[in-house]
């Protein structure tokens, strides 16, 4: 069976950077494609007589709630959803480095601020319905690569559940898209001890210090069962994707070494990812 990939996400949220890897890998590129074509496009690609069985369709953030509801009632092929998120503030600032015109901008003559504030509003009313989901916001070019790279490789085990695990702080606001959070403030704060606090949580000295204390131990025990249920009743679901938020302070030294400590131990039942948002610098190439 033929494989369709469709990618949804605001402009400027890393959509091209993605076509080029599918491009890289032979997939078939189709771009913005309309809700009344839809049907009629894919008809077109899967009675393709070549030897193509790849492809990819890449949407803007205005058409993908209506096409995602359209392809998943088909059964014709293997589909699977991606959608790419970025905050407003890193849009916005994207935008002004670049000085390109926003699609939206220009076709219904909106400011760029509000061009991605209905952007970013489209993108939200489907994130549920994605295999992938990826804040961008964070993110290197190469980074975004190699996450979407890694989800391709395992596309054709369809019963295997994809869990982010997106570090965080409080004091910066919580991810758009996740689908439960768990919070680590209770853990001693390495951030008040002085030979500790220019480190973060990949760091060994600061991951020593938060486990000589019997409560980290505690809640690191409570949140392995409670997202071992959670996991469990999702994959039952049916759901192939899952976002965990793993919140602190500052998100610089409790959640990163959580949501790397949770990703390393689901990884033996799922597919996991970490996203570092306020610690970009922890993103794995």
């Amino acid at each position: 069976m033929k494989n369709v990939v469709v990618i949804a996400g605001p402009s400027g949220s890393g959509l091209s950077s993605v076509e080029f890897v599918f491009e890289e890998l032979g997939y078939l590129v189709i771009k913005n494609p309309t809700v009344n074509s839809i049907n009629a496009v894919v008809d077109d690609l899967l009675n393709e007589k070549s030897e193509l069985n790849n492809f990819c369709l890449m949407l803007n953030a205005g058409s993908g709630n209506e096409i995602f509801k359209i392809l998943k009632k088909r059964n014709d092929a293997n589909y699977r959803f991606i959608v790419l998120n970025c905050s407003e503030y890193e849009l916005n600032k994207r935008y002004a480095l670049s000085r390109h015109v926003h699609p939206r901008s220009a076709r219904f003559k909106l400011s760029l601020t509000d061009a991605i504030k209905l952007d970013v509003k489209d993108t939200l009313d489907i994130v549920n319905e994605a295999d992938l989901y990826i804040d961008t916001s964070s993110l290197s070019v190469k980074q975004l690569r190699a996450m979407v790279y890694k989800f391709l490789e395992g596309i054709e085990d369809d019963k295997l559940l994809s869990v982010t695990f997106i570090s965080f702080g409080i004091k910066n606001g919580i991810p758009q898209g996740i689908d439960t959070f768990l919070d680590t403030r209770m853990i001693p704060n390495p951030y008040w001890n002085e030979k500790l606090k220019e480190l973060n949580g990949a760091d060994q000295p600061v991951i020593d210090y938060m486990m000589s204390f019997d409560v980290t131990k505690e809640v690191l025990e409570n949140f392995k069962k409670y997202l071992s249920t959670s996991l469990e009743e999702v994959a039952k679901d049916g759901r192939s994707s899952y976002t965990v938020g793993i919140a602190c302070s500052g998100g610089q030294h409790r959640s990163t070494f959580v949501a790397n400590y949770l990703a390393d131990y689901f990884s033996k039942k799922y597919r996991t990812q970490v996203i570092h948002r306020d610690s970009p610098s922890l993103n794995k190439e």
